[in-house]
Parts: C-alpha cells; sequence; structure tokens
C-alpha cells in the first residue's frame, strides 16, 4: 500500500507569532501529525508514504503543483490512500471536496482519511463523504435534545413543586379551570358519580357491583363523558369497549389519591425527548405529593375507609387465579370478555356484556369448555398440518429458486463490473480535466456519454434487483421460523395454559358452533398458512 500525505499551507495562514490563531497551521506541525497518526496504526506499517506538498497556496481551486502531482499519481494508480490533516486542508470548496470523496476516489479505489475530522471512507459505503457533515449535525441535534429534554424536565418539576397540575388531560370528575390550565376544578357532572362510588364501596359494594349499577341506570362512561363535552382526547377502541362501566375502571378511580385533593406527580419518567420509550417507573419516595394543590372531591378520611376495605377483601380472595383461557376469549359481536362459569355439568363461558350492562344486545353465547378445548387442539392440529404441508412445498422449490438466484446473481455481477469501469473512465476524465489535459467542452461531452451508459447499466441493474426480489422471496421462507414447532403439533391431544398463551393471541367466540382463533404467529407465517389453506380448498381436500 502506498500512503499520501498532503499537507498544504495556505497564503492566509501567517506565522502564529504575530497572529490570532490558537492552533498553527505550519508545514512542520501538519506533517508531525500525519506521522504521527501513521506511526500510532499498524496497518499502515511498511507501507510507501509519499509526501505532496502545496506551500502558500489557495484551497479554494485544485490548480496547486502538489495537489496537480497528486491527481496524476492517483490517476496512474500509484496511490492507494491520501491522508490530511482536515478537510479544509484537501480543498475548501465543499463542493469539489465532495464530488472526489464520493465519486472520484472511490472509483479509483482510494482510501481517504481526514485526521481531525474523524473521517475514513472505510468507515461508511461507497459515496457516502457526506457523513462528515451528516456526523456534525448528528453531534448538534442530540445535544440539542438532550438539552431540550433536561430543560422540558426541569421544567415540569418546578410546575409540580409549585402545586401546578402537568398532567395533559385531567383525570374523571375533574376539569381544568378556565383561569389556570395548570389547576383542576371538580367536574359538575362528573365528580358526584366519583363520590358516589367511593360512598358505595365504603359502604361494602365491591366495584363489580357498582360497575353493575352505574350500568343498569345508564351513568355516562368516562369515554362516553369525554365525547358528550367536546374532549378531543383519543382513546383506544373507544367506540366499542369503554361504553359500559367495568370493575376495573371503578378499580383505579377507587386507587387514585388525586380525589382527595392531592397533586400526585412525576411516578415515572422518559429517557430522552421526542423518542418513543416505555415509561420507566419512579420510586415513590422521588414522586412529587402536594397536598391541597386543588380543591377535593373526596375526603381523606374516606378515601382511607376505602383503601383499608379493598386491602382486606384482596387479602380474602388470594390471588387471582389464571384459567386456561385467561384473557383469550372475546365475544364476537361487543367485543367484551366472556365470563366463565362452573356448574355440575361443568364449565362454561357467557358473553361478559350481559354481566355489566344488564341487556343483552349480542346473540345469546353458551359455549362448555370442554367443546372448546376441544374446537381449539382441532384448529391447532389443522395448522400443524399447513405447516408440513408449506415445508414440503418448499422443500420442492428451493432448487429452482437456488439455480434461478444463482443466474440473477451472475447478471448482476456483470452489470455491476461494467458501472465500475464507467465510473473508473468518469473519474479520470474528471482527473483529466483538474489537469488541465482536456477542454471544458471535452469534459461535458464524455460526462454526458458516460453519465448516459451508467443510467442505462442501473436500469439493467434495477430491473434484475426486482425480479430478484421476487426470487428471495421464496428463498427467504426456506427458514419456517415460528412454524418448525407449530408443524410438530399434528397429533396433539392435551392442551395447558402455557401452550394457549404461546400460540393464540385471542379467540372471538360467536356461538357454540363458530369461533375464530387470532395467532400469535408473524405476518410471513400467516401468509404461508393462509396460502397453503386455499391450496387445500381449491383441490377440494
Amino acid at each position: 500500500m502506498t500512503l499520501a500525505k498532503y499537507i498544504r499551507l495556505s497564503l492566509a495562514d501567517v506565522d502564529v507569532k504575530c497572529g490570532d490563531k490558537v492552533e498553527s497551521n505550519s508545514i512542520i506541525n501538519q506533517r508531525n501529525l500525519l506521522d504521527e497518526y501513521i506511526r500510532s496504526h499498524p496497518e499502515f506499517s511498511g507501507c510507501e508514504v509519499l509526501e505532496f506538498l502545496d506551500d502558500g497556496r489557495s484551497g479554494t481551486n485544485m490548480n496547486r503543483p502538489g495537489m496537480c502531482t497528486l491527481l496524476e499519481a492517483a490517476k496512474q494508480r500509484r496511490i492507494d490512500c491520501v491522508i490530511v490533516k482536515d478537510l479544509s486542508r484537501f480543498a475548501r470548496d465543499y463542493l469539489t471536496s465532495g464530488y472526489y470523496l464520493e465519486q472520484v476516489f472511490p472509483a479509483l479505489g482510494i482510501r481517504f482519511i481526514s485526521i481531525n475530522d474523524g473521517y475514513d471512507s472505510n468507515d461508511f459505503p461507497y459515496g457516502s463523504a457526506g457523513n462528515i457533515t451528516n456526523g456534525l449535525l448528528s453531534l448538534i441535534n442530540e445535544m440539542y435534545s438532550r438539552d431540550l429534554s433536561q430543560k422540558a424536565k426541569a421544567a415540569r418539576r418546578l410546575y409540580a413543586q409549585k402545586g401546578q397540575c402537568i398532567s395533559a388531560y385531567p383525570i374523571y370528575g375533574y376539569l381544568k379551570s378556565p383561569e389556570d390550565k395548570r389547576t383542576w376544578i371538580p367536574d359538575p357532572e362528573a365528580a358526584p358519580v366519583v363520590q358516589r362510588m367511593f360512598k358505595l364501596c365504603s359502604e361494602g359494594a365491591s366495584p363489580t357491583e357498582i360497575a353493575k349499577l352505574l350500568n343498569g341506570e345508564g351513568v355516562p362512561t368516562p369515554a362516553q363523558h369525554k365525547r358528550a363535552t367536546g374532549s378531543k382526547r383519543q382513546l383506544w377502541n373507544s367506540e366499542r369497549t369503554d361504553n359500559f362501566w367495568r370493575a376495573t375502571t371503578i378499580g383505579v378511580i377507587l386507587r387514585d389519591e388525586r380525589y382527595t385533593g392531592k397533586l400526585v406527580a412525576l411516578k415515572t419518567t422518559l429517557s430522552e425527548l421526542g423518542n418513543i420509550h416505555s415509561a420507566e417507573p419512579i420510586e415513590k419516595d422521588s414522586w412529587i405529593v402536594i397536598p391541597g394543590a386543588f380543591e377535593a372531591i373526596i375526603s381523606q378520611e374516606l378515601f382511607d375507609m376505602v383503601q383499608a376495605r379493598k386491602s382486606r377483601a384482596s387479602r380474602r380472595l388470594g390471588p387471582m387465579k389464571r384459567h386456561l383461557f385467561s384473557r383469550k376469549l372475546k365475544c364476537g359481536f361487543c367485543g367484551a370478555a366472556l365470563q366463565r362459569h362452573k356448574i355440575i355439568q361443568g364449565v362454561y363461558y357467557t358473553c361478559d356484556g350481559l354481566a355489566w350492562n344488564g341487556t343483552n344486545d349480542c346473540k345469546s353465547i353458551r359455549l362448555f369448555e370442554t367443546d372448546l378445548v376441544q374446537a381449539v387442539l382441532s384448529s391447532i392440529r389443522f395448522q400443524a398440518q399447513l405447516a408440513a404441508r408449506a415445508e414440503e412445498r418448499l422443500d420442492r422449490q428451493v432448487k429452482d429458486v437456488q439455480a434461478a438466484q444463482s443466474r440473477t446473481m451472475s447478471a448482476q455481477q456483470r452489470i455491476q463490473r461494467r458501472i465500475s469501469q464507467l465510473e473508473v473512465q468518469k473519474a479520470e476524465t474528471y482527473l483529466d480535466f483538474d489537469l488541465g489535459e482536456i477542454s471544458q467542452a471535452q469534459y461535458r461531452e464524455r460526462c454526458i456519454k458516460l453519465g448516459s451508459a451508467i443510467t442505462e447499466q442501473k436500469r439493467k441493474l434495477d430491473a434484475l434487483a426486482q425480479t430478484g426480489d421476487s426470487v428471495l422471496s421464496y428463498a427467504d421462507t426456506t427458514e419456517l421460523g415460528q412454524l418448525n414447532g407449530l408443524k410438530t403439533l399434528h397429533s396433539l391431544q392435551t392442551l395447558d395454559r402455557d401452550m394457549v398463551e404461546t400460540l393464540i393471541h385471542s379467540i372471538q367466540v360467536y356461538s357454540e358452533n363458530r369461533i375464530e382463533i387470532s395467532w400469535n404467529f408473524n405476518e410471513d407465517s400467516m401468509q404461508m398458512l393462509a396460502a397453503e389453506e386455499d391450496a387445500l380448498m381449491r383441490n377440494g381436500n
């Protein structure tokens, strides 16, 4: 390998003894910096080192004796790597330096290193010299983002310490004050509902009983209330599952200490501003809690009484047991969770909507667990058969796929070699122009012809790439992934909770004879299974 050190001292680089420069740009200092860099990198040990020097030359153009000699050496393939102190030593014109770094040097196979910029073309793909600029911009943006994040966190903490609400939306039962958006006031419609919940619970009513009572009276749920009052807040699945009160909703409200007028803030934190991250919980001792920050809906005494009652109830009930299909069964009509019942004849499920809203808008569902287990087992075995068929089909196709890949890759390699040759010619043309060996008109004519030839070759390459993508789509599926395990379940006879959790996302129940299973398979696996099922149906199997 032959290294080319390029050193330039501009007319503007006056003697530092009488100048304002902090750093010397002298020839000696540049040479020492480059030599030390080469010595400190073992990969350059034993390499031939050539020095190209321009003393007192401007960097605004490439018409410099040392630079011209370097470019001629590059044209003759006598150098493999160019090393400079910084990019401004090579050229001050960004367009010129960018063209050399992105087009000329890569085409000629020449590595470029700018020490102070921390740039080495070996670290980046072909034609990515812009990473110097992009890296700087990324650093600035990162610093700005961090600074902004810290300022935002500090502002939120300051507001909270002053007893000002920092939540974007008030909790159910409160409204933002018209005079001060950081203060909550009781909602005249929702606050009495909250007060009633706490009173009923203190008198012994369970969250389930409270939910049934509110549903029976037609009291609007929090989501319904927000929509009725014109709130722009979007709630997940708000058009379906939040149209009646649930025990879980009641439980959340009964545990919220803010109804006593306490500001409870900064319970979680985000690692960075502007990125999507899960909220990380903060230790309770670090929460900001300000009593009397706004008007209380519930007295502290009533709140404490409710918490004590709920605690005793939890101890009586013990930990919740999960059955075989816990959190998996949904009504196919309303989306509500199915309710599990035990009788002498066995375990069965019904639509939970009836229990919550006191009406049965859905069709009657009464599905025994034994029948459900057999239906799920049958469906798993069927999916296993489809997975096995998919593997057999892929095994038959793999040889054809490999042959098609080989043909496509060979054609792509031929075209890529031709593109490389044309790009080398284009780089040499640019060097000829910079060295004054051809006129501007000749340079333009050659560039037009070479550019057209490169464009045509790239068009052919793109066409082959599209063909290759269609071929590779088959090759990628030779690895069945999730389906490798599924195909072994073709004779499955028993079902357990772990298997349900692994394989099934949800089960939509429409009747005793109709269920729809959503599987925990990725999209590619689902497409493969669907294709095999379609093939079976077409063949009448």
